[in-house]
C-alpha cells in the first residue's frame, strides 16, 4: 500500500507503506502507485512529491511472492503484470508536477526503476543498490529502458551483467542519485529542497518538464513496442523453469534464515 503522510508548504510525501516486506513493490501496491500519479498531476494542493518508504527503507523492488506467481497465470495475465511496470515508470515519467526521491537504506531492482523516473534523487552514502534480477533467474526488462535512458548502456552492462552491489556515492557517480546527505540530515534536506522547489511557477514547472520530456524523446525514445517487447521478456522469465527454481531457493534460504 501508499500513505500519504502530509501536505506541508505545498509539499506532498507519500511512502511506499509495506515494512514487513521491506516496501517491496506488490502488484497492489504498483496499482496504488499508478492511480495517484493518474490522478493527482493537477492537484491545487502541492506543486513538489517527495516519495519515499516507511520506516526509513526505500523499497526491495519487485514483490518475489508476485513474481511467483508467474507460473499459475495463463500468458495473458503474466503479460498484463509484467506491463504494470510499464505503467508505472511511465506515469512517474509523464507527471506534472517535479519529484523528489528520498532513498534511504536500500533500494533494489524495480525500485532503482522509481530512482530513474524521478527529477530528484537524494539519498545517503552507505545506501544500499542493486539489480539483482539475474541472481534470481530473471530479467531486468521493464526497467531496463529507463535505467540506460538514465545513466547509459555502459554502466547500465556493468551494473546489470555483474549484479554489483553499490553505494550512495556510487550512485551519484553513475548519475543514479543527485545529492548525498548523511543520514541524520536527508529528511531535513529533503524538505529543505522541495520546499524551495515548491515555490517555483507551478505552471511553468510542469512546462518545464513537458519540454525535458520532448527533447528527451530525439536522443532516446521508449516507443511502445518498446514497452511491449520488455515485457514479454520479463514475463517469460517469470514463468521460466531458472526463474522459478532461482526464486524458489531464495525463499528457502529466507526461511532458514529466519528459523535460525
Amino acid at each position: 500500500m501508499i500513505t500519504i503522510k502530509e501536505y506541508t508548504n505545498k509539499v506532498c510525501y507519500i511512502e511506499i507503506d509495506r515494512p514487513d516486506k521491506r516496501n517491496a513493490l506488490a502488484k497492489s501496491t504498483i496499482e496504488k502507485l499508478i492511480d495517484f500519479f493518474k490522478t493527482s498531476g493537477q492537484s491545487p494542493y502541492f506543486n513538489v512529491l517527495v516519495l519515499s518508504g516507511s520506516k526509513g527503507f526505500f523499497s526491495a523492488g519487485a514483490d518475489l511472492a508476485w513474481m511467483k506467481e508467474g507460473l499459475n497465470q495463463t500468458d495473458e495475465e503474466n503479460r498484463a503484470d509484467a506491463q504494470l511496470f510499464n505503467s508505472l515508470y511511465h506515469e512517474m515519467s509523464i507527471y506534472a508536477k517535479p519529484i523528489i526521491a528520498k532513498v534511504e537504506k536500500g533500494a533494489y531492482g524495480g525500485a532503482i526503476g522509481l530512482m530513474a523516473c524521478a527529477d530528484v534523487v537524494i539519498t545517503s552514502p552507505n545506501t544500499q543498490f542493486k539489480f539483482s534480477e539475474t541472481a534470481l533467474g530473471i530479467i531486468p526488462a521493464t526497467v531496463a529502458p529507463y535505467i540506460v535512458k538514465k545513466i547509459g548502456s555502459s554502466n547500465a552492462r556493468y551494473l546489470f551483467l555483474s549484479g554489483h552491489l553499490f553505494n550512495g556515492e556510487a550512485a551519484l557517480s553513475y548519475g543514479l542519485a543527485h545529492i548525498i546527505a548523511p543520514v541524520k540530515e536527508i529528511d531535513s534536506t529533503t524538505r529543505k529542497i522541495a520546499e524551495q522547489m515548491a515555490t517555483l511557477a507551478p505552471n511553468a514547472t510542469a512546462k518545464t518538464k513537458e519540454l525535458l520530456n520532448y527533447l528527451e524523446q530525439g536522443s532516446f525514445n521508449i516507443s511502445e513496442e518498446t514497452k511491449n517487447y520488455c515485457a514479454s521478456l520479463i514475463a517469460d522469465a517469470r514463468k521460466s523453469e531458472e526463474g522459478q527454481e532461482r526464486v524458489s531457493s531464495f525463499f528457502k534460504r529466507t526461511n532458514s534464515h529466519k528459523n535460525d
